[in-house]
């Protein structure tokens, strides 16, 4: 066999492995997060080795706000996914850009002292302390940097976190399609594009309110438009890059499934237009019929 198709083979083989399976460490257990094993992978605010130890991040406040502020905080990151989240513990996933090394980061939070312990771990230990310590600061500068610019966040949904397997069971195969895998329905196909009556669309994955008729428009591009949510708060926004083209992609706050792209060929008072997907949505009539 030729070396270079040996080296791409082994390539692919190495690099199908740098997930691992998720330990099974993972997780809280009377009151502490796991501890960082012996190899130098891992970093911890609970830690009792100098070596390993990082400090707790500190909020003021309610936990229920800090929780929210640092789900945010993680869900803005790079290659980083949720994975759990609960009152008081949250688990993400966090991806290398090139090799796809996943690391385990945790956090639990002590309302009584106001403190949220972190730990963050390599798999198969293939990341170093530096690593992780490096990710701890980046999440603790941004915390604290949000917790400055949104001291009050009781207006955000709470978070519902999913795995993709588990969302495939529970939604209609087209829903699916559109809200996690970021698909797009063909234009004066769906079913609200030319909905005239009277009430609000909620989101068809978890019910959140998202648009009211009152600021839907006729747009004429065959997509359900509106020129703004019924609560900022409600939905998120991120850089979308696909296809050749920099949008602004439109998704629901609570369970971050995909609802379409902003433009900003809207009409007053926004200038916005929420080009939306009929199958993300379903429509609830004023009347309640």
């Amino acid at each position: 066999m030729d070396i270079r198709w040996l080296a791409v083979i082994l390539g692919m083989l190495f690099l199908a492995q740098c997930g691992g399976k998720m330990p099974s460490t993972l997780g809280v257990s009377d009151g502490k997060l796991a501890p960082c094993p012996k190899s130098p992978n891992c970093v911890s605010s609970q830690s009792d080795d100098p070596a390993h130890r990082v400090e707790p991040l500190v909020f003021e406040g309610s936990a229920t706000d800090a929780r929210k502020i640092l789900v945010d905080v993680i869900d803005s990151m790079k290659r980083t996914r949720l994975v759990t989240v609960t009152d008081d513990y949250i688990h993400a996933e966090c991806t290398s850009r090139i090799f796809r090394f996943v690391d385990d980061v945790e956090f639990l939070i002590d309302e009584e002292k106001k403190l949220i312990h972190v730990r963050s771990a390599s798999r198969k230990g293939r990341s170093d302390m530096g690593v992780n310590r490096k990710r701890v600061e980046e999440i603790r500068i941004a915390f604290e940097e949000s917790l400055e610019k949104n001291p009050d966040v009781s207006g955000r949904p709470e978070k519902i976190i999913k795995s993709e397997e588990e969302w495939r069971e529970i939604l209609d195969p087209d829903v699916y399609h559109v809200t996690r895998e970021k698909g797009t329905e063909r234009p004066f196909t769906g079913e609200y594009w030319d909905n005239k009556e009277a009430g609000i669309y909620v989101c068809a994955v978890c019910g959140l309110p998202l648009f009211s008729s009152e600021t839907k428009f006729e747009s004429g591009t065959g997509w359900p438009s509106y020129w703004q949510p019924i609560d900022e708060n409600h939905i998120k926004e991120e850089r979308d890059t696909s296809f050749g083209m920099v949008r602004t992609e439109v998704l629901c706050y609570r369970c971050d499934s995909h609802l379409g792209h902003v433009f900003n060929d809207g009409p007053p008072p926004t200038g916005l237009r929420y080009c939306i997907n009929s199958l993300a949505l379903t429509f609830v009539p004023e009347d309640g019929e």
